[in-house]
């Protein structure tokens, strides 16, 4: 049916975009990749850890972020801007037992062009948006700096998390910082965009990683960012249909943890993190998605509130402004 071509399924659910995909990164911006860190690139082989030295307690942190209203800044030239809210939280697992642990709510009033807002803007009692403003004035501009913020906030949240003896966090995402803790914190990458690997022998193992099997740390040094080692994980073989490399992650750690501690982490997260992982059907990305984070993330989509409330509300403030300075031919009509 398919002709010569090889098809296979996608297990991600459209709306998310691909599990995996191979992005060129820019000249200039690629990483140098150091394969001999943990083993030499010739010796490479599956790691399956079988006594890992494991923390007392497991973070997860995640974030979510929503656009309540785009704004549209009138002038020459136009700018843009947008209320958005966002959440960052976290789940401890401890003993077995899961609970939910600190978590924040923020909102902001994003405006481009570098205009600015004087005071925070509250649109309902329990939703002030605090005022940030932006250089770029392009459309998408906004959304980039709520992620931005959301970002922040995790960054916030694993670093308090971390500074605790024997603690584990995992962030949802890249790691953003490299400052030494009295835990550990490593960054979880669920949507593979690179294989960093070229090597045909380590591309074959990588492929064919057992389930909760990893591969050799291996250097990620980039004028971009900070040193870091770094390792694949399968968290479960792939189903009937899918592409070879399906169900796996990366994940990665700062270099000046030392390489004895990344690679007592690296056993540790292959021994822990596949125990969290969904069956398909249950999460739209599975099996990445874990089950804390996808609990973690319903709870603080709830916590964000109704969105279709926030823009009326929105919406009948900036009606009311409109018409407080006499600009009556754009406020006239009734809010659906």
């Amino acid at each position: 049916m398919f002709g010569g071509l090889r098809i296979r399924l996608d297990p991600w659910d459209a709306d998310y975009g691909p599990e995996l995909s191979a992005e060129e990164e820019p000249e200039g911006q690629k990483p140098d990749v150091l394969p001999d860190v943990e083993l030499p690139e010739e010796a490479w082989r599956p790691i399956s850890p079988t006594d890992p030295f494991l923390p007392d307690r497991i973070y997860f942190v995640d974030g979510v972020r929503r656009l309540d209203a785009r704004v549209v800044v009138e002038g020459e030239p136009v700018a843009y801007g947008a209320f958005g809210s966002f959440a960052a939280g976290s789940v401890s697992v401890r003993d077995g037992v899961a609970q939910f642990g600190p978590s924040l709510v923020d909102r902001i009033l994003v405006v481009g062009g570098g205009k600015s807002l004087d005071e925070p803007v509250p649109v309902m009692p329990g939703a002030v948006y605090r005022p940030v403003s932006i250089g770029k004035r392009d459309s998408e501009a906004p959304l980039q700096k709520l992620q931005e913020e959301m970002r922040l906030a995790e960054e916030r949240l694993a670093r308090e998390l971390a500074d605790a003896d024997r603690t584990l966090v995992v962030v949802d995402g890249p790691l953003t910082f490299a400052d030494p803790v009295r835990g550990a914190a490593v960054g979880f990458i669920k949507h593979i965009s690179r294989f960093y690997l070229t090597a045909p022998k380590s591309l074959q193992i990588l492929r064919d990683l057992p389930t909760g099997a990893r591969t050799p740390l291996f250097g990620l040094h980039s004028a971009r960012r900070f040193a870091r080692y770094s390792w694949f994980l399968r968290l479960t073989p792939p189903a009937a249909g899918d592409p070879p490399f399906s169900g796996i992650v990366r994940l990665e750690v700062s270099e000046t943890v030392g390489l004895e501690t990344a690679r007592r982490l690296a056993d540790a997260t292959a021994w822990a993190l596949p125990r969290f992982v969904r069956s398909r059907g249950t999460d739209p990305r599975a099996p990445q998605n874990l089950a804390p984070v996808g609990a973690l993330e319903a709870q603080l989509r709830r916590r964000l509130g109704d969105r279709l409330l926030l823009r009326r509300h929105i919406q009948a403030l900036i009606v009311r402004e409109v018409r407080s300075r006499g600009d009556e031919d754009s406020a006239v009509r009734p809010i659906p």
